[in-house]
């Protein structure tokens, strides 16, 4: 069950490996305490928590259909959410994990009590978490992990950056001496999506004092599913505005394989330990574009596709990460850990069934005599590589941990540490093939083989590849000290304050704090408040973009747009000369209460303003009314060689205020165990100021569309009601996921301007709903024998998918019909219904 009550000893944010000394412990001991990161602190219970967690162990993980961690921590994790979305490049491998509504990059996620890196990419607009690169959870297996602790408060002041909305620890396996695995096939209600996955864990001791390696594999495949429907487009047998005789184009998940090894060792000499963890991820997906008409004369070339064609990008993301550590004893009260860490995160993009139009439009024009069959095999290639992305990270800690005794008061409880990171950032251009206008890369393009009025697009049609003059390279660094402390001031009363100071290379310097406090009231009821400042760094992944878009004038002039570097001299003009950190207030208060010795609740008020917050704001034309006041931006702008131009910088402030309840029953129910539990979060966003440069309106800064983003984007109300009962050899559970409701402008009247008489009601909806839902999840085990473990299972029971669109939606008329549901901010997709079955093993 969720266990908001448990949470580790040296208050608020120490969460972290189990250390060789508390392998070793009685297990009766285990259950109470977690171990905590550079803490030799194993005497307080788990409930005695100064801050809101969710521990949650491989077994509840595991409950369910899903393979993806990021869809099973958000199925029981209400403050947890993993939105889905289509049509938006990498989005058919990556989704945004994210905690309390805020940004993916807000939320700091550790392995084995260390720091991971991020993600290379970020999704660009018209995505939950747009312009943040945050930590991809679906690069990590779950057959891997032992726990996953999501503590629900700021602990900037402990891990620096990033840990503003909370911080996710996933503890690795470390269990010995035995074989686990599973088998498990899926698919949906509609007949596809078939998806099988296949899991093998295995730990060996090494030598006799508790050394051990564990060793985790992992490889799942998944077909697409598809909720499109058949479009009006025409072709050249059917007419525009008859249906087509197949579905053409395509909205749901997309074809994927993942593959992942990971590995968790220690390794004692003497009264010290070595240890090392890691692992290697390959993920591809197989996404789409929106289908293009045949006779889109700037976007086909019917002597290849005369019925026009439905291009794909290829995603494919390599992962690793390694990590060596030594640990021990200093003296009998103090103990060191000192560990380097390093991450990689690679992200390719490719083309297939596509084309760039402009090259058969170049031969055309040179050769207007030319046969059709000419045209087809002068028309370029029909894919390729299209670019993509590179991060890595180093970090290095060094933690010393120990107790200050004072006679007869409690003892403190400290920890003090420094941290260096090293962070570099690539942008890998595409194949000429990719970008370019014709064979030549000419400067302007070429009339299109449809309609000589019209002029070709340039470019790979849905994923246009990334320009060599986008190709960058970027490093920073920082370092940081920290001192952590906790005592009881008596039996009640538990205190613990934090204090950082961070240097970071590229963006300047900061010193935070943390206060925390817990108070018994009596011996069931406890209260517990903390107040913290925070702070994140803007990612190389913000700091070191940059990318041209190329689109076409009528004359067939090219139009480029433009991402200006931050701090380069376009935004420098307007006075933004690079980005700075972005700084946070946060606020807890909360109860801890066990009603009886079946029944515990936990109730938390929290409040957490961002300020300088970092967005991606919208374009400025060259010559505009907006840049009339700045000639020197005005003349950056266009020796860029682009007509428009955008920049990240840090544009706005925020609150969000929300409600987190938790409450854990358990019983005995005709000889079974039943655990109840309920856990909810309401939260709310608002934009408190919008920084925009002094002249420059607001909306460029912060636009309509990415608002409704940041404020509306995600549920504002979640919750999980699980009924989990086992008697004997039979296991069943039973879970209610309830989804408040999301409201983008994306993809709707207020982001794409059509004429009212297009519509049949004379009007365009003005936003994009995806309405309040709830899903039904069931699971039925039953153990065969000591080794075998079979269970049944269907998530979403009640085929609960959004709504459709309606005749007066933007969508539905651009696409012809063919897309059913909304694209954006959906927190649950659209693929309904799904069965699976699974058998574990252990030997």
């Amino acid at each position: 069950m969720t266990g908001s009550l448990k949470l580790s000893p040296i208050a608020l944010a120490l969460l972290a490996s189990t250390t060789m000394a508390q392998a070793n412990e009685p297990t009766e001991e285990k259950i109470e305490t977690i171990s905590v990161l550079g803490s030799k602190v194993s005497n307080r219970t788990a409930t005695e928590s100064t801050s809101p967690i969710d521990i949650l162990d491989t077994e509840q993980l595991n409950k369910g259909g899903y393979t993806e961690l990021g869809q099973s921590l958000q199925s029981i994790a209400p403050s947890f959410n993993f939105s889905r979305t289509q049509v938006s490049d990498g989005s058919d491998l990556f989704r945004p994990a994210t905690l309390r509504g805020l940004q993916p990059d807000q939320t700091l996620v550790l392995i084995n009590g260390k720091r991971r890196h991020n993600q290379a990419i970020f999704g660009l607009t018209g995505t939950v978490g747009a312009g943040a690169a945050g930590t991809d959870m679906n690069s990590i297996p779950m057959m891997a992990l032992k726990n996953v602790e999501i503590l629900r408060d700021g602990a900037a002041a402990r891990y620096g950056s990033d840990a503003i909305a909370g911080v996710i620890n996933l503890s690795l396996n470390d269990s010995t001496g035995e074989t686990t695995g599973f088998f498990q096939g899926s698919s949906t209600g509609e007949g596809d999506g078939d998806t099988y996955a296949f899991g093998l864990n295995r730990g060996f001791d090494i030598g006799s004092e508790g050394g051990f390696i564990n060793l985790s594999l992992e490889y799942r495949d998944a077909d697409g599913t598809n909720r499109a429907e058949r479009d009006t487009g025409g072709s050249s047998t059917i007419p525009a505005g008859k249906l087509s005789e197949t579905v053409r184009w395509r909205q749901g998940n997309s074809d994927s394989e993942f593959t992942s090894l990971f590995f968790n060792a220690a390794l004692p000499l003497g009264d010290k330990e070595l240890y090392s963890f890691g692992g290697y991820s390959n993920r591809t997906a197989f996404g789409n574009g929106f289908y293009r008409d045949f006779n889109r004369a700037e976007r086909n070339v019917p002597q290849v596709y005369p019925d026009g064609f439905l291009p794909r990008i290829d995603n494919e993301a390599d992962d690793i990460s390694l990590a060596v550590g030594f640990k021990g004893d200093i003296t009998p009260d103090w103990s060191f850990d000192f560990s380097n860490v390093y991450g990689q995160n690679k992200y390719d993009y490719s083309s297939s069934n596509t084309i760039n139009a402009s090259y058969a439009a170049e031969y055309l024009a040179n050769n207007p005599n030319a046969t059709d069959q000419q045209v087809r095999d002068n028309a370029g290639p029909r894919g390729g590589y299209s670019g993509g992305f590179r991060f890595d990270q180093w970090t290095t800690n060094l933690d010393l941990n120990g107790v200050i005794d004072r006679a007869d008061a409690e003892p403190i409880y400290l920890s003090i540490g420094a941290e260096y990171r090293k962070e570099n950032y690539e942008i890998v251009p595409g194949e000429v093939a990719s970008y370019a206008c014709g064979f030549s890369n000419a400067s302007s393009s070429f009339p299109s083989v449809i309609d000589s009025s019209v002029f070709a697009d340039c470019g790979f049609q849905a994923y246009q590849g990334l320009r060599p003059d986008a190709a960058n390279k970027a490093d920073r660094s920082s370092h940081a000290i920290y001192i952590e402390a906790e005592t009881l001031l008596n039996e009640y009363w538990l205190v613990s304050g934090a204090l950082r100071y961070e240097d970071v290379s590229d963006s300047g310097d900061d010193i935070i704090w943390k206060l925390a406090t817990r108070y018994e009231v009596t011996e069931d009821l406890a209260l517990r408040a903390a107040a913290s400042t925070g702070f994140r760094a803007p990612s190389l992944q913000q700091s070191g973009y940059t990318a041209f878009t190329t689109s076409l004038g009528g004359d067939g002039s090219l139009a480029t747009s433009y991402t200006a570097t931050a701090g380069s001299p376009f935004p420098e003009a307007l006075g933004i000369e690079g980005l700075q950190l972005e700084s946070s207030d946060n606020y807890n208060l909360g109860l801890a209460w066990d009603a009886s010795n079946d029944l515990s609740i936990t109730l938390d008020f929290y409040q957490i303003k961002i300020y300088d917050r970092i967005n991606l704001g919208s374009f400025i034309g060259a010559d505009s009314d907006e840049l009339s006041n700045f000639p020197d931006a005005n003349a950056a702008l266009k020796a860029s060689g682009a007509v428009q131009a955008n920049f990240f910088s840090n544009s706005l402030d925020s609150t969000t205020k929300g409600i987190d309840l938790i409450a854990s029953y358990s019983t005995e129910v005709a000889s079974g165990e039943l655990e109840i539990t309920f856990a909810a979060n309401k939260n709310k966003t608002t934009i408190d100021k919008v920084n925009s440069p002094k002249g420059i309106p607001e909306s460029i800064a912060l636009d309509e569309q990415t608002r409704s983003f940041l404020t509306h984007g995600q549920p504002q109300e979640r919750a999980t009601l699980t009924f989990d009962y086992t008697k004997d050899k039979w296991s069943s559970l039973l879970r209610l996921n309830y989804f408040g409701k999301t409201e983008v402008a994306y993809f709707s009247g207020k982001h794409i301007e059509l004429p009212g008489f297009l519509s049949p009601t004379n009007s365009w909806q003005d936003h994009s709903v995806v309405e309040s839902a709830v899903l039904v999840d069931i699971n039925l085990g039953y153990q065969i024998n000591e080794h075998f473990d079979v269970s049944l299972g269907i998530d979403n029971l009640f085929d609960k998918t959004p709504n459709e669109l309606g005749e007066d939606e933007v969508l539905n008329f651009i696409t012809n019909g063919a897309m059913r549901y909304p694209l954006r901010a959906l927190p649950y997709g659209f693929d309904g219904m799904t069965y699976y079955a699974k058998v574990n093993f252990r030997f």
